[in-house]
């Protein structure tokens, strides 16, 4: 080091007090002590004589081990404890008989447990309702439960919780909690909730939780029951709202949107099996009525294809998603389709907002090359239409032939889709794969591809055929291959599309671009 105020550090010795408490801020408490607290006094002083915040994660599944750690270091520093996470089911039972939560963990803010059992998790939820900084709780539900009513209402009398996460399955059960009164509410401002839950269900769990912003909610379904429409929510702070797997139908969740409110900024919703979710017009009323503050929309829809594929009036409407309306937005249609061995294969589609591309840093360059004004009206209506553009991303896990097959079975779907953009893994397929795509894809201008087979030394009459024609008449300009592991492939791309103007590839070590 030149600057004669500034001294060379040879060993972590040379490090100051602040600096290495900045290292062990990073650092489990457990791995901490096993390091450093026998390593030399000055360790020993800075671990155990001082009140650096402590994260623990027992992760071990032997008994000893958790033994060692509970009573030799959570028990010595119970208000130096932040965070304890207990990720094995042999560290939960055997750390909770060793450990009793009390005001002395006056610190612990937040706790993770994988799999404990319910009389447990009411004993441990009534401990922690007496600690002034505790704040979030992610808690894995195992054995035989008749119902999570004790276990919410203990959760919604945490006095400081602001985060929980509870799960449990694959098993339906019950919740016939009442409607919360209005001195009944809980502080969680991000609720997860992992369980198998109805529509009156969740209902009920978000009357408790006034001050909610963030709701994940991974299984939902309809209520069997009478819908609670009578009931009015209020969730003046919630603006996030993700429904991970949600089979409502359309009309609860009309419903649903209506009475969480108008507020909302953010929507994820994933579902299948009930084609009214891909009807366009549904979706706009709702957005239009119900979610005038809504800018980030991300849906998913998970179709089967049988193998007998038949076009339907919502296949022929899915062009829809490029309207003004979804433009406007900058929310964009992406289709999947995946080919699965022994079981049916699916297309899912999915709305997205918008994201760069891997070529949006060329079009960028060309607009400063060329000075183009983005508010010109040409430009404007450039960038209309890469809205209005589909990508369509296929991925394999059977051979060629059951390709094909996949293909030739929904190309009918193509003629109703403008798909410009096809992002395709070749790992386990050959290069007749990529000529059939492009072939029945004659929009695209954009191909993407995680590696692309050696090339074949003899190509069937009808497959040079289409070569041939595809190389004359596509319009792609622009190619990203992932991995290049042979020079020949990338004479095979340029070869391949003529109207190339922007090409971007990684080479393997061994490729001499020379």
């Amino acid at each position: 080091v030149t600057n004669e105020n500034k001294k060379i550090i040879h060993s972590i010795e040379d490090l100051s007090n602040e600096i290495l408490y900045a290292i062990f801020d990073y650092l489990d408490g457990c791995h901490l002590y096993e390091s450093f607290a026998n390593l030399n006094t000055r360790f020993q002083n800075l671990l155990i004589k001082s009140f650096l915040p402590l994260k623990i994660n027992i992760d071990s599944k032997h008994e000893f081990i958790i033994e060692y750690y509970c009573k030799n270091i959570i028990n010595q520093n119970k208000s130096r404890l932040v965070l304890l996470e207990l990720s094995t089911t042999t560290a939960v039972k055997q750390s909770l008989k060793l450990i009793t939560i009390n005001s002395l963990f006056n610190h612990l803010q937040s706790l993770v447990i994988n799999g404990i059992v319910e009389h447990k998790l009411q004993l441990l939820l009534k401990q922690l309702a007496s600690l002034p900084c505790f704040h979030s709780l992610n808690i894995s539900v195992v054995g035989e439960l008749e119902s999570f009513d004790m276990i919410y209402k203990l959760i919604f009398c945490l006095p400081f919780l602001k985060y929980n996460l509870l799960s449990y399955g694959p098993w339906r059960v019950p919740i016939t909690l009442p409607i919360a009164t209005s001195e009944q509410y809980s502080f969680i401002e991000y609720l997860n909730i992992d369980i198998i839950i109805s529509f009156n269900e969740l209902i009920t769990l978000l009357s408790y939780t006034s001050k909610l912003r963030h709701l994940t909610c991974q299984q939902l379904y309809s209520s069997t029951t009478c819908i609670q429409t009578q009931r009015t929510l209020v969730l003046p702070y919630l603006t996030y709202v993700n429904f991970h797997r949600c089979h409502l139908q359309f009309s609860e969740l009309e419903i649903l949107i209506n009475m969480i409110g108008s507020q909302l900024k953010v929507l994820h919703f994933t579902t299948s099996d009930n084609i009214m979710f891909l009807d366009v017009n549904r979706w706009q009323s709702l957005i239009l009525q119900y979610l005038p503050n809504l800018f980030k929309f991300e849906f998913e829809y998970d179709e089967k294809i049988p193998n007998v594929f038949q076009l339907e009036s919502h296949h022929q409407q899915i062009n829809q998603f490029t309207s003004s309306f979804w433009i406007k937005r900058q929310w964009h249609l992406q289709i999947q389709i995946d080919a699965v061995p022994f079981s049916n294969n699916r297309i899912i589609y999915s709305i997205h907002s918008y994201r760069k591309k891997w070529y949006h840093l060329y079009e960028y360059m060309n607009q400063q090359n060329n000075s183009i004004d983005i508010n010109s009206e040409n430009n404007r209506s450039r960038l209309t239409s890469s809205f209005r553009d589909v990508e369509l991303m296929a991925t394999n896990r059977c051979d060629f032939e059951q390709y094909q097959s996949f293909i030739e079975n929904i190309k009918s779907l193509f003629q109703f889709v403008h798909i410009t953009s096809l992002n395709i893994d070749l790992r386990y397929s050959s290069i007749n794969l990529l000529i059939h795509f492009i072939y029945n894809l004659p929009n695209l201008n954009s191909l993407c591809m995680s590696c692309l087979p050696l090339l074949e030394v003899n190509i069937s009459a009808d497959t040079q055929s289409k070569l041939q024609s595809i190389s004359i008449n596509n319009k792609i300009t622009k190619v990203n291959l992932e991995k290049l592991i042979e020079i020949k492939q990338l004479q095979f791309i340029i070869n391949l599309c003529q109207r190339l103007e922007f090409l971007q590839v990684e080479c393997t070590n061994n490729v001499n671009i020379e």
